[in-house]
């Protein structure tokens, strides 16, 4: 049993063309999710040096573990971006290799986005969260369609 596989993307689209469209809307969705990470980690700094000012030494400690998680979520997504223009290159040229990296790499940053969302989520505003949620559900359908997409490109393969 594994993942479902699909034929078109959004029922209209070709895989290659859908895995080229999922593939910029997620290079640009992970551009934007770290400028407002980097827009949070700055918020976050005053704070913290306020908290440091007063003596408040739970206050520190939670800032100060708010803004080290947002550091990591900026060079997560800034990865991700990385490896969203590298993923549109590999469909271009309908490289599997970098398709099945693409793959195995999101696997592992989908858990560590998903793990690091939740622990933060009580502390960001409402359109960092919808944003975020939105940005998660729109890569489960770009897992599948790369999925879907190297499977598409070994069967060329072995023919």
């Amino acid at each position: 049993m594994g993942l479902p596989q699909l034929d078109t993307c959004c029922f209209v689209f070709d895989l290659k063309s859908g895995n080229i469209i999922m593939g910029c809307l997620n290079a640009v969705f992970s551009f934007i999710i770290t400028i407002m990470m980097i827009v949070v980690a700055a918020s976050i700094a005053p704070i913290q040096e306020q908290a440091f000012e007063e003596k408040d030494l739970e206050a520190e400690a939670a800032m100060t573990g708010l803004y080290v998680m947002s550091i990591i979520l900026v060079l997560m997504f800034l990865a991700k971006f990385c490896f969203d223009v590298l993923f549109v290159y590999g469909v271009v040229v309908e490289s599997a290799k970098i398709v099945r990296s693409y793959f195995f790499m999101w696997s592992v940053f989908f858990f560590l986005s998903i793990f690091t969302f939740f622990l933060n989520a009580p502390h960001y505003d409402v359109g960092t969260i919808c944003l975020e949620v939105f940005y998660i559900c729109l890569n489960v359908y770009a897992i599948l369609l790369s999925h879907s997409f190297y499977k598409q490109l070994n069967s060329r393969e072995e023919v």
